[in-house]
């Protein structure tokens, strides 16, 4: 697979078989993700990759948080601006509405809504699960290097015929996230990202987000 093939096949799976990934193979795909580039070299990641019993205790921390109203920590960052402009709303309305319309949830069905929410933090049934953090005082830069080392784990990920899902949604459970997996204090949860073999059955993962066309981001100047 090249770097294209991975780019386009990669995407959001929200359900996942059961097959576990080798530790040998994380271990292998993290120590490559390692070379993606920071600013002045200075690599502020800090990663905590969940499998096994440990996952299993996670999971079911967070069945026991799953309640509603909810029951969230306070939030690590805002996930969005208190008011998203335009286009990025609608974007973001539409990834919405094709998932929840994906698994028969309609859109007054607040709690069902609240409910399909909570699969993230079940990791949509994925074998393995990473933890990305960033200490505290660390700039724009910073969190931008820690963004293109999440991407360069997911196409190194797909590389090896394995998916995975970004999960913003994890900073709302930052603080007991961090106890759980013995994070220091001074490092602030980024996202978690589930990983596994994507089930080929689940509707949801029939879903593919449409992309804006060139002409509305970029322009060439010469």
């Amino acid at each position: 697979m090249n770097v294209t093939e991975a780019i386009l096949s990669r995407k959001s799976v929200r359900a996942f078989l059961d097959t576990p990934i080798p530790h040998d193979t994380l271990r292998d795909i993290l120590s490559t993700a390692s070379h993606a580039p920071s600013n002045s070299n200075i690599q502020p990641w800090l990663v905590r990759v969940v499998t096994g019993e440990t996952l299993e205790q996670l999971k079911s921390v967070m069945r026991a948080r799953a309640t509603v109203p909810p029951q969230f920590d306070e939030p690590a960052y805002p996930i969005y601006p208190d008011a998203l402009a335009e286009p990025h709303q609608t974007r973001r309305a539409m990834c919405a509405e094709r998932q929840y319309g994906a698994v028969g949830i309609g859109r007054e069905d607040h709690e069902g809504r609240l409910r399909y929410v909570y699969r993230n933090m079940q990791c949509f049934g994925a074998p393995a699960a990473l933890f990305t953090f960033i200490e505290d005082g660390m700039g724009p830069s910073q969190w931008a290097d820690l963004g293109i080392f999440l991407q360069t784990v997911m196409l190194l990920l797909r590389e090896a015929g394995i998916d995975s899902c970004a999960q913003i949604s994890w900073c709302r459970f930052a603080t007991t996230i961090g106890e759980l997996l013995d994070v220091p204090k001074n490092w602030t949860l980024y996202c978690g990202l589930s990983i596994g073999y994507r089930d080929p059955d689940a509707p949801v993962n029939a879903i593919v987000a449409d992309r804006a066309p060139l002409e509305d981001f970029a322009k060439f100047l010469s």
